[in-house]
Formats: C-alpha cells, structure tokens, sequence
C-alpha cells in the first residue's frame, strides 16, 4: 500500500522505467496471444531491428500479467496486480526453501518476510525486472533435493530454475549463476562418489543430458538477439562499472523515509555514481544478525550439536560467499575474477545483487533465533510475536516518502498519445 496507494492511486518507481516496463510486459501480452508477430522487433524506435534486445525483456513473468490482462483490467491495473503477484510469489517461494532448511514455520515466515519485503527494496522499485525473484529460491531447493537424492529430476528442476530467472531478468539471471555454482561445485566436491554412482546407469546419464540440453537451447533461444547486438557493442571494463559494486557504506546507507533510520538516510553520500542505486541498508536486525552468523560457519565456537544441517550449513556458507565475492573496498573486489566470464561484462548496476543477497540475509537472522532458542530454551511462536514488530519497524518506509507515481498521470499522458495516434 506505501507504493500502490490505498485506493491504487500510484505505481512504483518514476514514470521513464516502469512505464518502460510495462510496455514490455503489454508487448509480451501481444506476442503470446497473437496480436503481434515479432517480439524482438517492437514498434519504439522503428525502424531499429531487435530494439529489445537492447534491455531486459520481462519474457518469465509477463503470462502472469496477460492473466490480469485478460481478467478486463486495464494496463495500470494489470501491472499493480502483477506486482502484488510478484511480492507474493517471492515470499511463497522463500519460505518454501527456509521451511525445508529451518524446519520451524514461524522462523521460516520471518526469512521470507526479509527477502520479500526488505527496507533494501526501496533502492530498487525503480526496477520492475528486479520484481520477480521467485525462481531463485526454488533453484537452491532444487538442489538441495538433489543433493539429498541425487535424482536428476531435483537436478533439472534446479536448471530449469536458473533459465526461468534469466527469462525474468536477465541481471538476476546472471547474479544467480554465482550462488548456483558455489553451492553445485560443493555438492559434487562432498558427494563426488555417490554421485559418481548415480551416474552408472545409462537411462540417468541421458536424463542428465536431455535436462542440460534442453534448458541450454532455451538459453540460446532468449540470448541469440542479445549475442547478435554484441558484436557491434562494447562491453564495460571492471573499472567503468566498479562504482556500482556494493561497499559497507551501501550496505548502511538506507533509502529516504525510514521510521527509526534517519541518520543513515543516503549515508553513501550523492557526490557517488548513481547514490540512489546503493541504499541497501537492510536493517539494523539483519546487519546484526548476518554478521554473527559468520561465526556459526566455525561450528566448533559452538560445540558439535546438531545444530546446524549440512544444508543449513552450506546455504549460509554460499551466502557469505556470494556477499564476499561482491563486496568492493575502495576500488577493489573478488568480481573482478567474475567480470570476466563471458556476459558478466554487459552488466553495469551491481547493487541489484542484494535481491538475491537478501535470502540469505534472512536465513542469517533465522539461524541466530534457532541458536537462541535452543540455548535459552524458550518458544519459537513467542520469539515469532516479538520479533516481527521489530521486523516491521524496521523495514518500514513512510507513505509520504515511497518512490512512487501518481496512476492518473501516467494514464492522461498514455491517453493523450492514443488520441494523437488516432
């Protein structure tokens, strides 16, 4: 309601790229039910070829949008309700994957309320391609599963997954790949001869290769307009997109409008590239929590219980990993070594990795209640109740001050140029 109005009065973020997006998202609309022939080539800036390619798409979510479309409702409506659509499904698919992890329900609701409704997200509701982050959680669990099966259907899920973010945006795609990886090779390295085991039977080995291939000619299918535009492109070095690299002050510098944050308020200060882009602050209970938890990655500190899985265990390792690897010191950062994979290349606004940063932002926080609780030995449910009002004044960003727009404005100036056209 801070960013769509309690009469659905605004749209989230300013009128250049959401209405972008939503154009995107209507063009999709078209092109899925056959109203236009050519995804690629859309009518802006005619007669450039493939002008899509010059962007995200928004292809993964836009059948949920043309439902709404469908239902009657209008452009704005559609794209308010998909964006409901979009915070619903992120925080279903999160407490999907903390409930497998935790098993405790009420904690498992406290991390998908960290990793789908962050004070962090305010720095991004500019940027409706971020929206959709469902599929990310739903690819750890996927291999999870895997590891703990080793079935390759768990293991296609999981692929299937990480194509399905890149076809949602392709940023988050990309940012996906690096916890994927991390979490895929310490799978294979710790359970290299039961793997290997699996392998044995021909049937399993062409399951394997059937899901790889598949899912990589739907990569191909989504990139081929993108690799086209990138032979006459130039991609960006590491030091022209090195600013955009989250450093501590991003991490505590809050959005504008915060209840209790008012002295950390766009604390990066405006003389830095793009200000607006690193107010990430995730809260001061997040900040705290995830910075424990890296002691629990020493099991020793805390004896050999069983109080972390190894699962458990290796989602927060992968998510100290992944905040490491994107972390900059002045000029300095580990993504310097992953800038140089192919694609990573195109990309230039780094602090979106905190939408994916934010999962396990929010396994951090459970994983220091789980400790307390059974250390202190007191009710889940009851630390549940007084955590998420602290949760919630945390997170919480003013009516006044929410980055928004007015819906009618945007709908005078898309009605003025259908009169014009006519």
């Amino acid at each position: 309601f801070q960013y769509l109005g309690y009469s659905f009065q605004f749209l989230p973020g300013d009128l250049g790229d959401t209405r972008f997006n939503m154009y995107l998202l209507e063009h999709a609309s078209h092109y899925f039910l056959g109203v236009t022939d050519d995804f690629w080539s859309a009518g802006y800036m005619y007669p450039e070829a493939e002008v899509i390619s010059m962007s995200d798409n928004l292809l993964g979510s836009a059948p949920f949008y043309m439902v709404f479309r469908l239902l009657g409702l209008d452009i704005f409506a559609s794209f308010q309700c998909w964006v409901i659509l979009m915070a619903f499904l992120n925080y279903w698919a999160a407490y999907k994957l903390f409930d497998y992890l935790l098993k405790n329900k009420w904690f498992a609701g406290l991390s998908a309320f960290i990793f789908a409704f962050s004070v962090s997200l305010a720095s991004q509701m500019n940027h409706a391609q971020t929206f959709p982050r469902f599929a990310i959680p739903l690819m750890i669990l996927g291999l999870l599963l895997w590891r703990k099966n080793l079935n390759w259907k768990y293991f296609a899920f999981s692929i299937t997954m990480l194509v399905y973010q890149f076809y949602c945006g392709i940023y988050l795609g990309f940012l996906s790949v690096i916890p994927f990886l991390i979490i895929f090779g310490i799978i294979v390295y710790s359970n290299y001869k039961p793997l290997w085991n699996s392998l044995k039977s021909k049937k399993t080995i062409i399951l394997y290769s059937l899901s790889i291939i598949v899912n990589l000619l739907l990569l191909y299918k989504l990139f081929a307009p993108y690799l086209r535009r990138s032979k006459n492109a130039d991609m960006h070095t590491f030091s022209e997109i090195s600013h955009s690299l989250p450093s501590i002050k991003s991490y505590l510098s809050s959005s504008p409008g915060t209840l209790i944050h008012r002295p950390l308020e766009e604390f990066i200060g405006k003389s830095h590239p793009a200000f607006w882009d690193h107010f990430i602050f995730p809260g001061w209970l997040v900040i705290l929590f995830f910075a424990m938890s890296f002691l629990f990655l020493f099991k020793r500190w805390f004896g050999r219980s069983n109080f972390l899985s190894k699962e458990h265990y290796l989602v927060l390792l992968t998510g100290c990993l992944t905040f490491i690897i994107f972390l900059r010191v002045d000029t300095y950062s580990i993504y310097f070594l992953v800038h140089q994979l192919p694609g990573f290349s195109a990309m230039r606004s780094l602090t979106r990795i905190i939408n994916i940063e934010l999962l396990f932002f929010g396994l951090s926080f459970a994983t220091v209640l789980l400790f307390l609780i059974k250390k202190w030995r007191i009710s889940s449910f009851l630390v549940f109740i007084m955590i998420l009002p602290l949760l919630t004044i945390d997170n919480y960003i003013k009516f006044d001050s929410a980055y928004r727009f007015s819906k009618s404005e945007a709908k005078a100036r898309h009605n003025h140029l259908v009169e014009k056209m006519d």
